[in-house]
């Protein structure tokens, strides 16, 4: 893309967003009953077919493209083939295997020299995998890799080998997997393949092999809980290889290894039950960290039972404590820490015992117990680095048992104490939240100027910014001036500074601008933000600065992840793009070019995140950096889509977006634990209610990876939370967030005000939210 083309390309995405391509309805309308108006330019059309397809209109896409194919000769031949390449993939996404096939081979036959000739075949291949035509699949990614090897022949031979599993001829598919495996790709989708062609073994009873492959894994995965969970698989099909020898050794390894791990204790009962020895206090800890809390007792008294007392660390009388509380035996538990207290003197854990025993006292209920023991182990043992987490305890006992004086008289002496501690800060912010319901605004602005003293970051804003509220309320406009432009300084980029600046602004909380710009010069924004590059970080490169260099442009990386990229295989780009940003992302220049690059491509979580390393090197806030850079940033993806749905239920556009960024970062295809899908993040329960409401026909939950879809759900949970919240934003997006009952119960204790019903969020994500 060359800068002087800018103009042209604004003026057709203008002209797109102002042309009625849809039929005019609700959301309800299905994708397929809206239609494509005639008589629209042929470039347009196209633009507009991929603006459908982008945005997960797929069956509009394909109507878009057909529309323009049925134009003939009149349409320039690189348009047509542009549709016919677009139809093809619309069709795909979508699911219509059989169009998508029809659409490529038109393609494939009527621009037989076309670049995407090759990638064409692969799209074909993918779709005739869906028909389960076997063969003729294995013989477009047999021509694809012949069009272009060296590119993503892991990829092409994988499929290849999924068609010859369905074929029967598994030979055949495993010699294709291991040369898929011998091929170049990332270690992430490397893996999961080597994981694949394992599990084939195994159904072949080909035991031998299968270890083979785990051990390639083991060779390249760095993360323990994988890594423990591989070795276990390879010790058991090592059993069944009949090298039983081999698979203790790997058992011993494991147990050694990964004490923390469930698969250690798999691999210590494989040991036991194959006569081996052990050692009991390694065994108690495996079991310790398994749950297995009875038998860690038992192994940890066989342990400390036959040896010196000397011979016996403190951290078996530590679990063994544990293990006794767990199980009921507080009194066993008391003993065991008292062990330590009077055997260890002068271990690192004497003191995490004075605040066990503390803790088994509250576990019990003896609430008056635990807060006595804690206030004499800081006064008693004032120089362990537990006495400051001892007082904060009590004070925090002392605070949750309807005694708010004492509480704070202990966070008091607290900050006298251990003035350099989290313990102090949490336990003056405890003080200020209490002095504020009791009406002592007084104390509670002078715990929190305390605060802002101590702490830095986040917290430090966060202080000052109560400091300035309380400030003002007693009407110190001085005093509130100075601490709202320190809050803007401790944390530029915090929800607290954009609150001092709105509030030194007098703008009221999550006030809707009165004009949103979201065109912008781009020629003129690049050339800005190039000459704070070359200033900056003293680049001295001439010419322009986004376009990829021969060595990103050339990095294997970022050649797989182009093509991955274009053949729609998102999630393998994707590992791809990850492996090359983390690899340069205390590099400004190359993380400036892979955002642009990545955006161009629609990778937008990719894009933000590169971006985002730009403006972390420069150490400056986001609002401190070049416009074009911090939209990069903080940007407004799907456009169009964000702006229909917000019209629609009458948000602010600018709380959509933020919204989508922190839920997906953009990745229509995000995916969380509880099941959270798209944009948005919705999750199963909550997508069907929705769906019900706005009448959105035959819903799916992957309906939601569709952005229009995504947005759009979204947009009206939203627009729920804020009617029943009566427009507190802060109330509803926390009740988006953690389920509207929870924020009822936090503006009840707010009172409804914005940063009053912040500190009342008890669940850190929430607040963070």
């Amino acid at each position: 893309m060359m800068t002087r083309r800018f103009p042209r390309i604004r003026k057709l995405i203008v002209m797109v967003l102002s042309v009625p391509l849809i039929a005019a309805g609700s959301i309800s309308a299905t994708p397929s009953s809206q239609t494509v108006q005639p008589g629209i330019a042929p470039d347009v059309m196209l633009l507009a077919a991929e603006r459908y397809l982008l945005n997960g209109y797929y069956e509009t896409a394909v109507a878009a493209y057909q529309a323009l194919l049925a134009q003939g000769d009149s349409v320039p031949a690189e348009m047509r083939a542009a549709a016919a390449f677009g139809l093809g993939q619309a069709a795909l996404r979508e699911g219509l295997f059989q169009d998508a096939v029809t659409a490529l081979d038109g393609f494939i036959t009527d621009f037989p020299q076309d670049a995407r000739l090759a990638q064409a075949h692969f799209l074909r291949g993918d779709a005739l995998l869906g028909l389960s035509s076997w063969e003729a699949a294995i013989a477009d990614f047999q021509r694809y890799l012949q069009l272009r090897p060296g590119l993503i022949d892991s990829y092409a031979l994988e499929r290849i080998a999924d068609a010859q599993v369905a074929l029967g001829f598994i030979d055949n598919a495993l010699d294709n997997y291991k040369n898929a495996a011998d091929s170049s790709r990332s270690v992430v989708p490397l893996v999961g393949l080597r994981e694949r062609i394992a599990q084939i073994y195994i159904s072949q009873r080909r035991f031998d092999e299968a270890v083979a492959q785990y051990d390639q894994i083991l060779a390249v995965a760095r993360i323990p809980a994988y890594r423990a969970t591989i070795e276990l698989r390879a010790a058991q099909n090592e059993v069944e290889a009949g090298r039983l020898e081999a698979a203790m050794t790997r058992m011993q390894r494991i147990f050694e290894t990964y004490p923390d791990r469930p698969e250690a204790y798999a691999a210590m009962n494989a040991l036991l039950q194959n006569g081996r020895t052990l050692d009991p206090f390694a065994m108690g800890r495996v079991q310790f960290n398994y749950g297995d809390y009875q038998g860690a007792i038992e192994s940890f008294i066989s342990f400390s039972t036959s040896r010196p007392v000397t011979q016996v660390p403190a951290e078996l009388h530590m679990m063994l404590g544990r293990s006794y509380r767990e199980i009921g035996n507080t009194q066993a538990a008391v003993t065991a820490f008292q062990t330590i207290i009077d055997q260890y003197t002068t271990d690192p854990l004497f003191g995490e015992a004075l605040l066990e025993q503390g803790r088994t006292r509250f576990l019990l209920g003896d609430i008056p117990g635990a807060i006595e023991h804690y206030l004499r182990v800081a006064r008693t043992y004032s120089y362990t680095p537990q006495a400051p987490e001892a007082l904060w305890r009590a004070g925090y006992l002392l605070s949750t048992n309807e005694q708010p004086a004492e509480a704070r008289a202990v966070f008091e002496q607290l900050a006298d104490a251990f003035p350099n501690t989290q313990q102090a800060i949490d336990g003056l912010l405890i003080a200020a939240s209490q002095a504020l319901g009791a009406g002592e605004l007084g104390a509670a602005e002078r715990f929190y100027a305390e605060v802002a003293v101590k702490a830095t970051g986040e917290p430090q804003a966060s202080a000052y910014l109560n400091v300035a509220r309380l400030a003002l309320q007693r009407g110190d406009n001085n005093i509130a001036s100075q601490a709202l432009q320190a809050a803007v300084s401790a944390a530029p980029d915090s929800y607290f500074a954009q609150r001092a600046r709105d509030i030194a602004a007098g703008i009221a909380p999550f006030q809707r601008p009165a004009n949103l710009v979201f065109q912008f010069d781009d020629a003129a924004e690049i050339a800005e933000a190039e000459n704070w590059m070359r200033t900056t970080y003293g680049i001295t490169q001439e010419g322009p600065l986004w376009v990829l260099s021969p060595t990103l442009e050339n990095d294997p990386r970022i050649v797989r992840g182009r093509e991955l990229w274009t053949v729609a295989q998102y999630d393998e780009a994707r590992a791809e793009f990850v492996d090359i940003i983390t690899a340069y992302e205390t590099d400004p220049l190359a993380s400036y070019q892979l955002a642009i690059f990545l955006r161009g491509l629609a990778a937008y979580q990719n894009s933000i995140v590169a971006a985002a390393n730009v403006i972390r090197n420069a150490n400056i806030g986001t609002l401190e950096a070049p416009p074009y850079i911090a939209r990069m940033r903080y940007p407004a993806y799907y456009l169009d889509v964000v702006l229909e749905s917000s019209n629609r239920y009458g948000l602010d556009p600018l709380l959509l977006f933020s919204l989508i960024r922190h839920e997906s970062l953009f990745d229509t295809y995000a995916t969380a634990a509880a099941g959270e899908k798209g944009l948005t993040q919705v999750i199963p329960s909550t997508g069907d209610y929705i769906a019900g409401v706005i009448n959105f026909p035959d819903y799916q939950h992957s309906d939601l990876f569709r952005p229009y879809a995504g947005v759009e759900f979204g947009a009206y949970y939203l627009y729920e939370n804020l009617n029943t919240f009566n427009g507190n934003v802060t109330a509803a997006l926390s009740g988006y967030n953690a389920g509207p009952g929870r924020a009822f119960q936090w503006r009840e204790i707010s009172g409804g005000d914005h940063d009053a019903f912040l500190d009342a969020i008890t669940i850190s994500s929430t607040r963070l939210y």
